[in-house]
C-alpha cells in the first residue's frame, strides 16, 4: 500500500510540505532548492523563480539566489534556448510557430525569442542537417512523415500528412508546396 506525504492525495499528487519561515527567507536555501531543480535538467530563469516562489520562498531571497546562479552561469536563458532548440529539432523537426510557443511557455524572455532565427543559423549542427530554416525543417519533417504513411490510401495519406505538418507548426503554404499543390489564388 502506498503512503502519501502529509497534504497529498492520490488524486492530486503529493505536494511538499511548506518550508519553515526561517528557510523561506534564506538565499542559501533558495539557491540549494534551485540547484535541485536544475539537477533534473536545464530550466529557464522564470521556471526556477516560479517554482521557488510556489514552494514558499520569499521573492527577495529567490531574486538573490537566481542572481548568484546567473553569475556562475548555472542559469542562462540563452544557453537553455540553444540546447532546447538543438534537442527539439533533432528529435522532431518543427515549425517556427510551434518553437516560439514552446519557448514562451517555458518562460524564455521575448527578446530572446525574437532572436530565434539567428540562434538557429548559428548552430552548425542544425545547419549541417538543414534544420536552421523553416523550409529545411519542413522538408525533413515531411520526408519522415511520408515514410511513416507510405502504403496508405492516397487520400488518407494526404490527410494524415497535412494534419501532422500543421501540428508541427508549419504554414499551409509550405505544406501545400511540399504536397505538390498549387497555392490557391487570392481574391
Amino acid at each position: 500500500m502506498r503512503r502519501w506525504k502529509r497534504g497529498g492525495s492520490a488524486g492530486s499528487g503529493s505536494r511538499a510540505t511548506p518550508i519553515p519561515a526561517s528557510r523561506a527567507a534564506s538565499e542559501d536555501a533558495a539557491k540549494e532548492a534551485a540547484l535541485r531543480f536544475l539537477e533534473r535538467g536545464p530550466r529557464t530563469e522564470r521556471e526556477i523563480v516560479d517554482r521557488l516562489v510556489a514552494r514558499g520562498y520569499v521573492p527577495d531571497a529567490v531574486e538573490r539566489a537566481v542572481e548568484r546562479l546567473r553569475r556562475v552561469s548555472l542559469l542562462d536563458d540563452r544557453a537553455f534556448t540553444r540546447a532546447f532548440l538543438r534537442t527539439e529539432l533533432s528529435r522532431r523537426p518543427q515549425g517556427r510557430r510551434l518553437l516560439v510557443m514552446k519557448l514562451r511557455r517555458r518562460g524564455v524572455p521575448a527578446a530572446l525569442v525574437e532572436e530565434l532565427d539567428a540562434l538557429l543559423e548559428a548552430d552548425s549542427d542544425l545547419v549541417d542537417r538543414s534544420l536552421e530554416s523553416e523550409e529545411g525543417r519542413a522538408r525533413t519533417a515531411f520526408a519522415e512523415l511520408s515514410r511513416k504513411s507510405s502504403g496508405r490510401d492516397p487520400m488518407e495519406r494526404r490527410r494524415r500528412l497535412t494534419g501532422a505538418m500543421l501540428r508541427r507548426g508549419f504554414a499551409w503554404d509550405l505544406i501545400r508546396e511540399l504536397m505538390g499543390e498549387e497555392p490557391e489564388p487570392e481574391p
